[in-house]
């Protein structure tokens, strides 16, 4: 949405799926995307369109009856001061929906290509002009393994925790490997739960921790259910698990409140881990005085968080953000291509910074809720 705006950067888009995203995926906007969202012209309509979240509800096992829970806590959300915007949840189909309509109304008209996935990058150093090579595969049903091949000045890797972009340039994952599995769901249920339709954490004595987050509309819930500890080599596939067991977790973990199930319109079982690569470029360390980044990563291809804080597609939105000013300077003469081996000090930082948070999070979470009560 940056590059569009800028009629002289032809920029192009690659997603494998075959259209827009519909449903699911990430909800929670923080207060610092929420102000990311005023240079693009629609935080207004994010602010109308989506929930609120003002306080945040605890719960714990009850001292008297471990076996059930008992709410400890509720805090404000936003401490004062620090924004003049609000938390709020909204679906990230709407979200993608504002980008693409700013995408489509400025002077590029610029739309993705739907169906196409990167199979490899090629980055040829000694080249003046459109270094990188990459070639793209098709995705659509019945052109599968046709391929393309497209060059380009610069190559942005937003491809997800297993990006075909990072491995093509050397790069890895380091941290702790994805050894527990979680649940999401967005659900229509009736429930005696008090705080249902509230910002809740909920830690039960031997079932793990949910998350409780109201959906825009009124109507809908999202549970974020921690499911079972995977193997060191075992991934979550191998469990065959489904909605029936997020729903039967999140029961157990709500007892003695009721949760009857209406509808589940979108779910979906992942595996978690707090990993960041090396450098979120493909310039060596050594060779950073002699040559500017060709190829750049965000958002899950170069660090992954827990779900608890609501970082993932946040902290993406964060580098992309940062990266688009500096790839708009560069490519308009404005600044030295140097400029953009900042992006990696500026987001690496910051993403380490978020996975030691994670870290300390989900350490001292059930102690915090018993300070805050």
């Amino acid at each position: 949405a940056q590059l569009a705006r800028e009629a002289s950067i032809r920029t192009m888009i690659v997603e494998p799926k075959l259209g827009p995203m519909e449903k699911g995926q990430a909800d929670g906007i923080n207060v610092r995307s929420m102000e990311m969202f005023e240079a693009f012209g629609f935080a207004d309509q994010v602010k109308r369109e989506s929930v609120w979240i003002n306080e945040t509800n605890f719960w714990s096992p009850d001292p008297e009856n471990p076996a059930h829970i008992r709410r400890i806590g509720r805090v404000q959300d936003v401490a004062d001061g620090l924004s003049e915007m609000p938390h709020v949840l909204i679906n990230q189909a709407r979200v993608h929906d504002m980008f693409l309509d700013v995408m489509r109304n400025s002077p590029s008209r610029l739309e993705p290509d739907y169906g196409l996935r990167v199979a490899d990058v090629v980055v040829d150093p000694s080249a003046a002009d459109y270094p990188v090579t990459v070639t793209l595969e098709r995705t659509a049903p019945g052109r599968e393994g046709q391929t393309a091949t497209v060059r380009a000045n610069y190559v942005i890797g937003c491809d997800g925790a297993r990006s075909a972009v990072r491995g093509a340039i050397g790069g890895a994952l380091h941290g702790d490997a994805a050894h527990q599995a979680w649940g999401v769901m967005d659900v229509l249920a009736v429930t005696d739960f008090p705080d249902w339709r509230m910002k809740s954490f909920v830690r039960s004595q031997d079932e793990g921790i949910l998350m409780v987050l109201p959906r825009e509309g009124g109507h809908l819930v999202r549970l974020y259910v921690e499911l079972d500890a995977l193997g060191e080599h075992e991934r979550v596939a191998e469990r065959g698990m489904g909605a029936a067991d997020i729903i039967a977790k999140a029961q157990r973990i709500f007892r003695p409140f009721k949760l009857d199930v209406k509808e589940v319109v979108w779910w979906s079982i992942y595996e978690i881990g707090h990993r960041l690569t090396d450098k979120f470029d493909d310039v060596p360390e050594a060779q950073v005085a002699t040559r500017a980044p060709r190829v750049m990563l965000a958002g899950d291809a170069c660090h992954t968080h827990s779900p608890k804080a609501g970082q993932g597609m946040n902290v993406s939105m964060g580098d992309t953000f940062n990266l688009g000013w500096k790839l708009i300077a560069v490519l308009t003469g404005r600044a030295d291509a140097r400029l953009l081996h900042t992006y990696t000090g500026e987001r690496r930082a910051a993403a380490k910074g978020l996975v030691e948070f994670d870290h300390k999070w989900a350490r001292v979470v059930g102690a915090r809720a018993e300070d805050d009560a």
